[in-house]
C-alpha cells in the first residue's frame, strides 16, 4: 500500500504539472487541479497509514557514538538555593 501511495504522489505531481501548463496557455483546465488534489490526499493516506518499519540499527558506528558521548561536556546540574 506504501508504493500505491508513492504512485499516487506520482501521478498527483504530474496533474499539477498539466494544470500549471494549462494555466500558462491560457485555456485553464480545473480538472487537472481537481484530480491532483484528490490523488495528493490519497498518496498521503496510504503513506502514512502503512509506513515502513524502521531497520534495526546495524551498530556500525556505534564506537563513535559512545566516543561523541564521552568527549561532550555534561551539563552541570544547579543547586536549589535553599530559602532561609
Amino acid at each position: 500500500m506504501y508504493r500505491v501511495g508513492t504512485f499516487f504522489l506520482l501521478i498527483a505531481i504530474g496533474l499539477l504539472a498539466f494544470f500549471l501548463i494549462s494555466e500558462q496557455a491560457g485555456k485553464t483546465d480545473f480538472d487537472y487541479f481537481c484530480w491532483s488534489t484528490v490523488l495528493f490526499v490519497l498518496s498521503f493516506i496510504f503513506r502514512s497509514q502503512y509506513r515502513k518499519p524502521a531497520p534495526p540499527p546495524s551498530g556500525r558506528f556505534s564506537v563513535l557514538g559512545r566516543m561523541k558521548s564521552a568527549l561532550t561536556p555534561k551539563p552541570k546540574e544547579k543547586k536549589e538555593e535553599k530559602k532561609k
